[in-house]
């Protein structure tokens, strides 16, 4: 359908997984693709380009990067406590200090992972996007995500927690910074806008 002579419609895309249909504007596909059938039903719209096929907008790139900023710094002080009480381990010199570090850097991540995975599961984001008008949904529109998606969602904060073990933090770590550098490159690239995180939920940014 490159030559422009089709009519705007639902139709297979070459690519796209086997029963759903995609949007096509007349000239080039828009949006993600849909269960065939499911474009038919009360309150679906033909998408526009940068939105869903519900008819929600999709969230600009910079204004996600703005969010995990400040998510970046709610976690530095989520942080803070964990830190602190390994500077008194450090201190104390009762020997037993690499162990207690490593112990409170676990209960750390573990505290981090359940904040993100809880709050996109049951409030669609964390309090990066929910301050700037942004909502985690699924493929059809729909909110809260639900703790299933949500933990798929937020596996690399999951992940986080097994980085914090000596030798294997550094492989974590590396994978990690793999992780964000291609979903920064998605971000931009992708026509939806959609980071590894949300290929791994099946989940969209949306401008509420």
């Amino acid at each position: 359908m490159t030559d422009g002579t089709q009519p705007p419609g639902w139709y297979p895309a070459e690519g796209d997984p086997p029963g759903t249909v995609r949007w096509w504007d007349g000239s080039s596909w828009v949006g993600g693709p849909q269960q065939q059938g499911m474009q038919q039903q009360a309150g679906y719209v033909a998408p526009s380009a940068g939105g869903l096929a519900s008819g929600q907008q999709l969230a600009d790139p910079w204004l996600r990067i703005a969010a995990a900023v400040i998510d970046g710094i709610i976690g530095i002080i989520i942080s803070i406590p964990f830190g602190i009480g390994a500077a008194f381990s450090a201190f104390s010199g009762d020997g037993a200090d690499v162990e207690i570090n490593i112990g409170l850097a676990i209960v750390g991540a573990i505290v981090t992972a359940a904040y993100w995975t809880l709050m996109n599961s049951y409030l669609s984001g964390t309090v990066g996007k929910l301050v700037l008008g942004l909502r985690i949904v699924q493929r059809d529109g729909t909110e809260p995500l639900g703790l299933p998606v949500g933990i798929r969602r937020s596996a690399n904060k999951i992940l986080g927690i097994v980085g914090q073990i000596p030798i294997l933090n550094i492989i974590i770590g590396l994978g990690l910074l793999v992780l964000n550098i291609v979903s920064l490159v998605f971000l931009f690239s992708d026509e939806e806008h959609r980071t590894v995180m949300d290929r791994i939920g099946d989940t969209y940014v949306i401008k509420k």
